[in-house]
């Protein structure tokens, strides 16, 4: 078996630059009390509040607990609040409070600041030939890259 140093794999790379990645949006963010792992939570409600947390849970492809683990830390943190919902009583939706649109603005600061940090150094084509290498790799692990809320 290789050790680390010598270990001269893909995966390697990507484990490493997805936790350098974290690591530096998660110093980023730390202020606004969002962990970088709420932000795809907070672009989808920023882009269509009013969402149940199943319509979250169905929209970004994660378990149901987790999405209300977020619902009650965003909460907490005064950055969404339910809100019955006007036809149905029985289910509650998700809005961005006041606080959390502002948040949203820092949000897209950070992640457009990461995103050129990363991608510095790089030509357009070269980041263009990137991005069709990563919808490639999201595809092949059975995602797909137009339901992404990360979409330009």
């Amino acid at each position: 078996m290789r050790n680390r140093k010598e270990d001269d794999s893909l995966r390697r790379r990507l484990v490493q630059l997805t936790h350098l990645y974290f690591r530096e949006t998660f110093q980023a963010l730390k202020d606004t009390g969002i962990h970088p792992k709420q932000v795809p939570f907070m672009i989808l409600l920023d882009e269509q509040e009013g969402m149940s947390q199943r319509e979250i849970s169905q929209e970004l492809e994660i378990s149901p607990p987790t999405v209300a683990v977020s619902v009650k830390r965003l909460e907490k943190s005064g950055l969404v609040e339910r809100r019955e919902d006007e036809k149905d009583l029985r289910r509650s939706r998700i809005f961005l409070t006041e606080r959390g649109r502002e948040t949203i603005q820092d949000i897209q600061k950070c992640v457009e600041e990461k995103e050129a940090l990363v991608f510095r150094g790089f030509t357009e084509s070269e980041q263009c030939l990137m991005k069709r290498f990563f919808d490639q790799m999201i595809e092949n692990l059975g995602g797909k890259q137009e339901d992404s809320i990360w979409k330009e």
